[in-house]
């Protein structure tokens, strides 16, 4: 197996984990890090002292010997940087989201393509191995076809955000639902709510999908706690995956009882509804950070796509940019 060389641009809240993840895959050599911030740099230089630093990008897209960028910046960066990259010859990951529009996310994976690259967009949350499970439960004899989903993520916000809670929040859950409805989107409407910010600190948003699936998702700063569920109801049963919980994230349950279908007037029998049966399924013990970087690598080897690669990044973010359009616009439905 050929070790590739990776470099990665932006080394800010994300970056020091992609950082580590990559460093220690195995056929894998991190030899570049670039950040216009000295601090960062200096950060890095106490960590990892085999890097190579760099404020100048235009090193690392001069380097043969770099196979990929890794472009973990703020997300007003990520066309201009991966762009660079591909045109450069690197194959690219890309942390969420994508793009700060539509057009541009569209350009990058055209771009990828034309240059015959791997383009990987860091959707973190398609690798749990909760969600995983989960997914894999969506299946005809298990909990058959998806009908719809109810998801929500929370937490209190940045000091000084530079984009809504859409942009900010919203992206892993958008990527979670394009990816359980495995159908286009069709539809987007959504509601925003600001109280001390000039940007909406609050949304609730619902996408719809060609196949009739609807996914309504809640993203806040406001709230104290840290939440990350997301339910999925479906034609058998109903799976809950909830992220904060230590142990036990995910839980199946089985259609309940419900002896008061079809009784009779005067039946003495007791009337009784409740759930049904909840299976917890054994996940693996595999950080979902490794597993993405993983799939990005074998995605290079192997010439395949991976698993959150640039078509689920682009449609993220035209549902992303139609859920702000629609909040701005009072609720207007958005058509994709």
């Amino acid at each position: 197996m050929r070790t590739l060389t990776l470099a990665q641009v932006g080394c800010g809240y994300w970056g020091p984990n992609l950082l580590r993840v990559f460093s220690g895959l195995p056929g894998a050599r991190m030899k570049w890090l670039c950040d216009r911030k000295p601090g960062r740099l200096d950060w890095a230089r106490q960590r990892h002292p085999a890097l190579r630093l760099t404020r100048d990008f235009d090193e690392i897209l001069d380097d043969p010997e770099v196979d990929a960028v890794v472009v973990a910046t703020e997300v007003v960066a990520h066309h201009a940087l991966a762009a660079a990259a591909l045109r450069a010859g690197k194959h690219v990951f890309v942390e969420k989201p994508l793009a700060h529009s539509a057009r541009l996310a569209a350009e990058l994976a055209r771009l990828a393509a034309r240059r015959r690259r791997v383009l990987a967009v860091g959707h973190v949350f398609l690798y749990h191995p909760a969600f995983r499970v989960l997914r894999a439960q969506l299946v005809p004899g298990k909990l058959g076809r998806l009908r719809y989903v109810d998801m929500v993520r929370v937490n209190p916000g940045p000091p000084r955000p530079r984009h809504d809670v859409i942009w900010d929040m919203a992206p892993h859950d958008a990527a979670m639902a394009l990816d359980l409805a495995a159908s286009p989107p069709v539809s987007v409407r959504a509601s925003g709510l600001r109280w001390r910010l000039p940007v909406d600190e609050a949304a609730f948003f619902e996408i719809r999908f060609k196949s009739g699936v609807l996914a309504r998702v809640h993203v806040s700063w406001l709230s104290s706690r840290r939440v990350r569920r997301v339910e999925a109801y479906a034609e058998n049963g109903a799976a809950f995956y909830d992220d904060s919980e230590p142990v036990e994230k995910l839980k199946i349950v089985l259609p309940g009882e419900d002896t008061r279908v079809r009784a009779k007037a005067g039946e003495s029998a007791t009337l009784y509804y409740g759930p049904g049966r909840t299976i917890i399924p054994a996940l693996s013990k595999d950080e979902p950070l490794a597993l993405e970087c993983a799939d990005f690598l074998a995605a290079i080897r192997r010439g395949r796509a991976p698993c959150s690669g640039a078509e689920i990044g682009v449609q993220v973010v035209r549902v992303l940019a139609a859920a702000a359009l629609s909040a701005a616009a009072g609720g207007k439905e958005i058509r994709l």
